[in-house]
């Protein structure tokens, strides 16, 4: 018997084949999977081309016994897993062999190795989830980059640029953010932002936050400020979300996502603060990454 675990999301997908006891056999990288960002059609092209290629490295066909567990962007909605359970069927995935999840919950599963905890995620976008031991779930943030997300990469970035037309205007004190991201986008003026801002993608803004946070480092106030107000909607986010499950026992919060992981300095501010506030709860960053997951899920279940 074999696991598939899979996290399909908007910038990319990863699947993992493994035996019923974890033991990873193979792994595939491919695009974008998630269907409100490509369309159904190139989501369905995507799994199929990773299902195939993790079945063709290790010398098995789709008719073997294996068990799924996707884990993608918005299935913790009953339309979604709708949408996402017809690709299954059209690639022979039958429903007593699958699960359906959202990419928080097997984040925090390949994170945590349990199912209960609290993860934090800041990459291009922001989503506080958590299960209690009764599994019970919560959720907080997450709402996309137009009408929440705060704590994000894109939130930070767009903060960051938005610092530079203040203080190009005077609305706003001088900071070092104008000439770094102006070399970093190779840019001469601060009103050339505007077309470069016009015309990336949420991707290509978020991507900024690296800026943000290395000028932070230099102790200007501006960048240092933004950081700050991000590190507290994750905490303000993560304290929802513990008060909405009540934990009582000891649980894990886990710091996940690109900003995170890459940024010590980022995640040091919030482990300082759940230090403070929640000092029953032991902070880690991820034991194994999403997919890992899914399969941790879909074993479970076995």
């Amino acid at each position: 018997m074999y696991i598939i675990g899979i996290d399909g999301g908007g910038t990319g997908t990863v699947g993992i084949l493994t035996t019923e006891t974890g033991q990873c056999l193979a792994q595939v990288q491919s695009g974008p999977s998630n269907y409100h960002v490509v369309g159904e059609a190139k989501t369905q092209a995507v799994l199929e081309r990773v299902i195939g290629e993790l079945c063709e490295k290790v010398g098995i066909r789709l008719a073997s016994a294996i068990h799924f567990c996707l884990g993608m962007a918005g299935l913790g909605r009953a339309e979604d897993r709708k949408v996402v359970g017809r690709i299954c069927d059209k690639l022979g995935i039958s429903k007593n062999r699958r699960i359906l999840t959202h990419d928080a919950h097997i984040a925090l599963v390949g994170g945590t190795e349990k199912q209960q905890g609290v993860i934090v995620i800041s990459g291009t976008g922001a989503i506080v989830y958590g299960i209690n031991a009764n599994g019970d779930e919560a959720r907080a943030s997450g709402w996309g980059y137009l009408l929440g997300d705060e704590g994000s990469g894109y939130d930070i970035a767009i903060k960051g640029l938005r610092a530079v037309a203040r203080a190009a205007d005077g609305r706003g004190n001088p900071t070092e953010l104008t000439n770094r991201i102006l070399h970093r986008l190779e840019r001469n003026e601060p009103s050339e932002l505007i077309r470069w801002t016009h015309a990336a993608s949420r991707d290509e803004i978020a991507q900024l936050a690296e800026v943000i946070f290395d000028t932070a480092q230099t102790t200007d106030a501006v960048a240092t400020e933004i950081v700050d107000a991000a590190v507290d909607e994750l905490v303000c986010a993560t304290e929802s979300v513990i008060k909405q499950l009540e934990f009582i026992e000891p649980f894990d919060i886990v710091l996940s996502g690109g900003n995170l992981i890459h940024q010590p300095m980022f995640s040091d501010k919030l482990r300082h603060r759940f230090a403070r506030i929640q000092p029953k709860a032991s902070v880690l960053l991820p034991i194994h990454e999403p997919a890992y997951g899914a399969v941790l899920l879909a074993q479970a279940s076995l």
